[in-house]
């Protein structure tokens, strides 16, 4: 907080050298004394502190992304800047420059940014040169609790020293990635005390209520921190609407915010601007990509493939290609594995670097994707998974994205198709402009799973 403090005061300092000492713009009307925007700091300073604590910005057990933290630092900046200019309109004994609060903003963002971005690259040098403290039990049997293990073993952000895994009906097996497996659901209160357990997890959902009442009241009763993992499908029946005929009360699940006109008409146009602004910036890029691709290997430059997209429409998704030619003759329709000796010699790094997908700004541009959705399927493996996964069909109520929430999840490439669809539902019933921008940024760095 005293880092905050002096970032957000060292920004309002800048930004006033910026707007009438720098020369960079012009001064109609002289340059005001300084006197009359520092005495206004203070209280700036307590409404963007109230304003951070308020987006947990602040709080110990809330730990954000490096995205999430960042977009919470540009809705404080906003919020804090509005609520500044509003109270303008009421103080009216000085005119505060319009262009200075605007270069506030900006370099509030900077600022702050920075400061956060620095201290939490200290603390995760200094964390990932202690032990971790905080011994962690995790309670399930499905593959949920590998890949718990796998997340928070390579995350130096958990201040997690996984004790062990306890079972509820599964008793095979001594190891999970290495972590031992102490026993079942009914021996939990002997080991959460010879383990000495800070926090459980329980990642399973689809079991009896009264089992995990008794799990939570064991941990309760040894003071022990108790989550449940978010069943994304589950999450979805908590957007509901309510309605009632005659006193009886009925529950329905709400529409998608996408469901409304507006928002569509919203997203479509940061799909246009966006768009165009990226195909003009990178058109230099995509050219040399498509030379070497020509130089590299035999064939086409670009791969057309029938995919299928919003209310079940076909059409064909434009990619660099990364493949030989006629790579599936002999197999038929499958996906792309770890290695795959498929791939062509530039194709293996466009795939890794996900480069190869940059040509679909062009199925942008024409409507027939949006930036962020869920990843089109190929008719083949859709006849199937809307067969065998719930919910499967209901990933096609919107426009299909270049990239999506599952995506930078991990969940690419040949994952469960199943926890796939989870993501994609969840973010059809929770979209909004600023998730789809969420999204975009943490697209830049999700190379998971790209083969």
């Amino acid at each position: 907080m005293v880092g905050d403090v002096l970032a957000i005061n060292l920004a309002f300092l800048f930004s006033y050298w910026l707007r009438f000492n720098s020369g960079l713009v012009e001064t109609v009307y002289g340059i005001p004394h300084i006197n009359e925007y520092t005495k206004v700091f203070p209280v700036l300073t307590v409404v963007m502190i109230f304003l951070m604590r308020s987006e947990k910005l602040y709080s110990m057990r809330s730990r954000l992304s490096i995205v999430d933290e960042f977009f919470s630092i540009v809705r404080t900046v906003t919020v804090g800047v509005l609520i500044f200019m509003a109270g303008t309109f009421f103080y009216r004994e000085y005119s505060f420059s319009r262009g200075m609060l605007f270069s506030a903003w900006m370099v509030l963002v900077v600022f702050i940014g920075f400061w956060r971005f620095s201290i939490n690259r200290i603390r995760l040098f200094f964390r990932s040169r202690r032990e971790k403290t905080r011994n962690l039990l995790i309670i399930g049997d499905n593959d949920m609790v590998g890949r718990l293990i796998r997340h928070i073993a390579d995350d130096s952000h958990w201040d997690y020293n996984i004790k062990g895994v306890v079972r509820i009906n599964d008793k095979t097996g001594n190891h999970v990635e290495g972590v031992p497996v102490l026993g079942g659901l009914d021996s939990l209160n002997a080991i959460i005390k010879s383990e000495k357990i800070d926090e459980a997890i329980l990642t399973e959902v689809e079991i009896p209520r009264s089992k995990v009442m008794d799990a939570i009241l064991e941990c309760e009763k040894n003071m022990v921190e108790f989550r449940v993992v978010a069943d994304l499908l589950g999450m979805v029946t908590s957007q509901v609407d309510m309605r009632t005929i005659d006193g009886v009360p009925l529950l329905g699940l709400k529409e998608s915010p996408l469901s409304e006109g507006y928002n569509r008409f919203v997203k479509r146009i940061m799909d246009i601007v966006l768009s165009i602004v990226g195909l003009i910036i990178l058109a230099p890029f995509l050219a040399l990509i498509g030379v070497l691709i020509k130089l590299t290997a035999p064939g086409p430059v670009f791969y057309f493939q029938k995919r299928i997209g919003e209310d079940g429409r076909r059409f064909a998704i434009i990619k660099f290609r990364t493949m030989i030619i006629n790579a599936e003759k002999g197999t038929g329709p499958v996906w792309a594995q770890k290695d795959d000796p498929r791939r062509t010699k530039i194709g293996t790094f466009l795939r890794s670097t996900n480069i190869d997908e940059l040509p679909q700004l062009f199925n942008v541009l024409k409507g027939e994707m949006s930036l962020v959705g869920p990843r089109p399927e190929r008719p083949h493996f859709v006849g199937k998974f809307k067969e065998d996964i719930p919910r499967y069909m209901s990933r096609h109520k919107i426009k299909s994205g270049v990239t999506g929430w599952a995506q930078v999840n991990g969940l690419r490439g040949n994952t469960s198709i199943k926890e796939r669809t989870k993501y994609d539902i969840y973010y059809i019933e929770n979209w909004s402009l600023m998730l789809d921008l969420k999204i975009l940024s943490m697209s830049i760095f999700a190379l998971n799973n790209a083969y």
